[in-house]
């Protein structure tokens, strides 16, 4: 009720102030001032309500916070695995053989669960290749895979 008030009040109000200026070339002004303060008059009342009803913004925030949450984790394990690639290949040079491709799946929180190797002399060197990284990594050699 008292913001059908206060905008009859202000088109009252609006209405005598565009008479006065009426023929001037102030007039267009007072019309645009005036459309302005009549449409912050007509919001407010929304964004009250809007302000006091903090649960559509909690909401809002818990669901970028996971959001975020997720995001990080994903990035952490792909770096994860990133860094057990390179560690492997560096592991294998070091022993004078190369791998062609290597890739390392890691859970949630950083662990090692599968090492997958191609290198070219991979099915003659594979025990000696398994031992090699299962040792550095602490893996079971079940878990890593040779292949040429």
């Amino acid at each position: 009720m008292e913001m059908i008030r206060a905008v009859i009040f202000f088109l009252i109000l609006s209405t005598v102030a565009g008479q006065l200026v009426e023929g001037t070339k102030f007039k267009p002004y007072v019309s645009l001032v005036a459309g302005f303060m009549l449409l912050i008059l007509i919001i407010r009342p929304v964004m009250e309500w809007m302000g006091k009803d903090t649960k559509i913004q909690d909401v809002v925030s818990q669901i970028s916070q996971e959001t975020d949450a997720i995001s990080f984790e994903d990035d952490a394990r792909e770096a994860r695995e990133k860094q057990v690639q390179k560690g492997v290949r560096s592991i294998l040079e070091e022993y004078g053989m190369k791998a062609q491709e290597i890739k390392a799946d890691v859970d949630e929180k950083g662990e090692i669960q599968e090492i997958t190797i191609t290198a070219d002399d991979g099915k003659s060197q594979e025990r000696r290749i398994k031992t090699l990284v299962s040792r550095f990594y602490n893996v079971k050699e079940a878990n890593i895979n040779i292949s040429e």
